[in-house]
């Protein structure tokens, strides 16, 4: 049984099914994502249902247990791991008919309007609300895994200029794990970015900092993703184009926006803070000079 045959099925009987059962069936419906990332216990626990029910629903429905119906949506997120070689004939196909500088155009245009999109008043707003969740954090960790490890390196990288509590939870050795399992509370906040397909492991760090009272901001690109859903505050990006890979510049362009805006509301001397890390840096040898 694949994915859409179980939901067909659960449409088919979801009048019939108990109250509680019901519940089950409309998160499982409602919250592809989360059945495939998440354990029984936390779906059922966000469903508002004890685990048992999750239980119930899959025998109505013929199978053994949950841990079925949990395999169907990740054989089907593993499936969607995929999607990116079935775009590449389509992106060969577009250049064939319209040639290589309209299918530049095309591919920049649709960035540009990404872009755009950013300066809505609800994005602009929630951008407003999550800088001021930054600023106030005893500490800020940055957390992005795979494609989006870029937004978060380059978001810690340039608030670094003015800021020392900002920390990148990096995976090389296991490192940035140990850091979370120091003392965070409500005082700290992370700054995760996840695009779909979403990271498990970062779904289930954030998870686990969400559990700790972290202040959580989210990039990424649904109000449902896994991220979102535990943030404080979600700033969405769009990022389809007619490539084959997802554009990461929208999600680049708010952790740029945000750092800004830490810095233009800053109470400190930023500007001091800012020379004397370029100073340092040099004094370091770190970028090259003819002098």
């Amino acid at each position: 049984m694949d994915q859409q045959t179980l939901c067909q099925a659960i449409k088919a009987q979801y009048e019939s099914l108990p109250k509680q059962v019901r519940q089950a069936a409309s998160f499982v419906l409602d919250n592809p994502q989360e059945v495939a990332v998440m354990s029984m216990r936390e779906q059922a626990r966000l469903a508002g249902i004890p685990p048992s029910t999750m239980t119930r629903l899959a025998k109505r429905l013929g199978l053994t247990g949950y841990d079925d119906i949990r395999a169907i949506f990740v054989n089907a997120v593993r499936a969607k791991g995929y999607e990116y070689g079935s775009r590449v004939p389509a992106l060969v196909e577009m250049k064939q008919k319209v040639g290589e500088t309209s299918l530049l155009l095309d591919l920049a245009n649709t960035t540009t309007d990404h872009i755009q999109a950013l300066c809505r008043d609800d994005n602009l707003a929630a951008m407003v609300r999550a800088a001021e969740i930054l600023s106030g954090a005893r500490n800020i960790y940055c957390l992005g895994l795979r494609s989006s490890f870029p937004v978060a390196f380059h978001f810690c990288h340039v608030a670094s200029y003015f800021k020392n509590n900002v920390h990148l939870v990096e995976g090389a050795g296991e490192s940035g794990i140990m850091a979370l399992m120091r003392s965070m509370g409500p005082k700290d906040a992370l700054l995760v970015c996840s695009l779909s397909p979403y990271s498990r492991r970062t779904v289930a760090l954030t998870r686990y900092l969400s559990q700790q009272k972290v202040k959580i901001v989210a990039l990424s690109d649904n109000a449902s993703s896994p991220v979102a859903r535990l943030a404080c505050e979600a700033i969405l990006v769009k990022k389809k184009t007619a490539s084959f890979f997802d554009t990461l510049t929208p999600a680049f362009m708010v952790s740029e926006l945000l750092v800004a805006l830490m810095a233009a509301t800053s109470k400190v001397d930023v500007r001091a803070l800012v020379s004397q890390t370029e100073e340092k840096l040099w004094a370091m040898g770190e970028w090259w000079s003819v002098d």
